[in-house]
């Protein structure tokens, strides 16, 4: 997680949610889009449109393998086959999963204001089941997490 300690988050009021550039699955892309705005509006914050927004926000999702020390990054999906487990990418192929890997969901948030970064956060969780649900749970948890760190803008000084 990093801050920009120069940045006078008082004066920031309104975000606008870019859609990310690697989505592979338009529901949990949206969710991601809804959880973060939920956290944003939480902190004092109103949604807005591109051209009149503070500050955008952009975000970065990723699921990963990893098995025996190596990882495989694929888009922000999962899904399962029948009694194997795997991970589905735009509907193309699929890896199977087996007992000795770990699904992980990544994420990096960033937020920028005139062309400026001013906070960025990134993370992942072990997802505990790969189905739809489960990850959505574990993307809620996890921008939570992210954006923890926010300065809530009622506690600034104005």
């Amino acid at each position: 997680m990093n801050v920009d300690d120069g940045q006078n988050f008082s004066d920031i009021k309104t975000f606008y949610i870019e859609a990310p550039l690697n989505s592979t699955n338009a529901v949990l892309a949206q969710h991601v889009s809804s959880t973060i705005t939920k956290n944003l509006i939480a902190k004092g914050l109103t949604p807005s449109t591109d051209n009149n927004a503070d500050v955008s926000v952009g975000y970065l999702p990723s699921t990963s393998t990893k098995e025996d020390g190596t990882t495989l990054n694929l888009g922000l999906g999962t899904g399962s086959f029948g009694r194997s487990g795997g991970i589905s990418i735009g509907s193309i192929f699929s890896i199977p999963v087996g007992e000795q890997t770990t699904l992980q969901q990544s994420l990096q948030i960033d937020i920028v204001k005139d062309g400026n970064f001013i906070y960025s956060a990134s993370g992942s969780i072990d997802l505990k089941a790969k189905d739809s649900i489960s990850v959505q749970n574990a993307l809620d948890e996890l921008i939570g997490t992210l954006l923890e760190q926010y300065p809530q803008r009622n506690s600034l000084n104005k």
